[in-house]
């Protein structure tokens, strides 16, 4: 299993309104890059097509409020992986938040994926931070 992580960051509001915000999977719109395109989404599912690529699904699968959100691959995806979400408190009513995607990757796409999914784990904290930075 090939393991990318983030940089942990630090969020501009407490880890309950973050666990909170990525509690829904209709937020996650604002967090993806814009190679991703037909994002269909309720509160629990979301499936969505990384732009000349695949079309992959995911479902949150257990919620440890404000500290862990784990999300599964769900249904026909090409790769099968697991999407963590770590929060943590920090003093002053902000947080510190961390993305974990593992994906079982063959030799060649491993090759091949591995700074792409390298940088979406980035993109996706980094954005994170962003939107808690305009709404403070």
């Amino acid at each position: 299993m090939a393991k990318f992580q983030s940089e942990r960051v630090q969020i501009d509001a407490p880890e309950q309104e973050v666990f909170e915000f990525l509690s829904d999977f209709r937020n996650f719109k604002d967090l993806m890059p814009p190679q991703i395109v037909n994002w269909k989404a309720d509160e629990q599912s979301c499936s969505f097509t990384i732009q000349g690529m695949a079309e992959l699904s995911m479902r949150m699968i257990n919620k440890k409020p404000h500290s862990n959100i784990h999300i599964a691959a769900e249904g026909n995806n090409p790769i099968d992986y697991t999407l963590d979400c770590f929060f943590e408190p920090d003093a002053g009513g902000k947080s510190y938040a961390e993305i974990v995607f593992d994906a079982e990757l063959n030799p060649f796409l491993s090759m091949v994926a591995s700074r792409p999914l390298q940088n979406l784990v980035n993109m996706l904290a980094d954005k994170l931070q962003e939107i808690f930075s305009k709404k403070s």
